[in-house]
């Protein structure tokens, strides 16, 4: 095995740790320290107080694998900082500091393990790990030799922002996780980062907010997940831990055999195509919504080699015909977290 998948493995096993192993912890200890404190004080826990047990619990869990991480990368490990670190944040959870959403996002993607729809499509992703890390381990090489069979264009007008996303474990949008390792995230931004007017606790407030979604070619539709509401609480960084599908709506479109266009987090009822309708590149299939797991509107998409979803393996994916931070690429190009990209037809 050479070096830089080593390093690529030490990375995806890093990143699995600090995800799964402050769960399995926060569940294992904090629930310890409340049968304890009923045996041997006799002590009767309210549901606010243990609450906060299991919260308390989980933040501290993931803080400790946070550090253990650090601690133990190589200099040839030590990524540089995601973008977002410098971008404001919404502005009601943003007033009360960069380290505020700590106290907002770890407790809601906890609770999520107590939403039966949520867990049950995490079990099956945690399945779905298993099988695609057998088929990788068979193929290591498998992303350096994929070769796109259709130029893909970006799924939208108009410039966006790369929020998520790359070819390389330090900018990935989730490299631990097979299915959407080279998946984006994309959202709309003024110039000083921002992707929200007024509060932003308002999903109508957000630039990217009911945009045309767009085919990033043709093709055929295979599955369409519709009729889900936005989530309850945007600008504060809240994971909507009451949704019943984690991709909200979503379409899943077979471009070529063996390549397939993930679409999510769309507005409810604006998808336009039914399973086994055909499409054509650049037509609209939905509006971007706030539908499922996230902390405020944009459109989630990936390549996979499978329809299903939890056993497919994300494919690495090059547009054509764009601008990367108001350049033009000549040729089908990688884009990565932080960019501006803007889709661009040339005569």
């Amino acid at each position: 095995m050479s070096q830089t998948t080593k390093q690529t493995h030490t990375a995806a096993k890093n990143k699995l740790i600090g995800w799964f192993v402050p769960i399995v912890f926060t569940l294992i200890v904090a629930t310890c320290i409340n049968k304890g404190a009923i045996y041997w004080f006799n002590f009767e826990w309210s549901t606010l107080l243990d609450m906060v047990n299991y919260f308390s619990v989980y933040i501290l869990a993931t803080v400790c694998v946070r550090k253990y991480n650090s601690n133990h990368q190589s200099p040839t490990e030590q990524y540089e900082a995601h973008p977002a670190y410098n971008w404001p944040l919404p502005a009601p959870i943003g007033k009360l500091g960069k380290f505020a959403p700590i106290f907002t996002y770890y407790p809601s993607t906890l609770l999520s393990i107590l939403n039966p729809f949520l867990l049950c499509q995490q079990i099956r992703q945690l399945i779905g790990q298993g099988a695609t890390s057998i088929r990788l381990n068979q193929n290591q090489d498998y992303a350096a030799q994929f070769q796109s069979k259709v130029e893909y264009r970006l799924p939208f007008d108009n410039e966006w922002l790369v929020y998520q996303g790359g070819h390389t474990p330090e900018t990935s949008h989730s490299w631990d996780i097979l299915t959407q390792r080279y998946a984006y995230d994309f959202v709309m931004a003024d110039s000083h980062f921002s992707r929200h007017q007024a509060k932003g606790n308002r999903v109508k407030d957000y630039f990217c907010y009911r945009k045309e979604i767009l085919a990033a070619a043709s093709g055929e539709v295979v599955k369409v997940v519709d009729g889900l509401s936005d989530g309850f609480c945007v600008g504060y960084f809240v994971v909507d831990f009451l949704a019943r599908e984690m991709a909200g709506n979503h379409i899943i479109i077979k471009h070529a055999e063996g390549e397939y266009g993930f679409y999510a987090h769309l507005l409810a009822n604006t998808i336009a195509p039914q399973v086994g309708d055909k499409v054509s590149q650049g037509q609209v299939i939905g509006l971007c919504g706030f539908s499922g797991n996230g902390t405020e509107p944009h459109l989630h998409f990936h390549l996979q080699d499978a329809e299903n979803f939890y056993y497919a393996l994300g494919l690495p994916i090059k547009f054509s015909h764009l601008d990367i931070d108001g350049h033009p690429a000549t040729t089908p190009s990688i884009i990565k977290r932080g960019s501006r990209v803007t889709y661009y037809q040339r005569a």
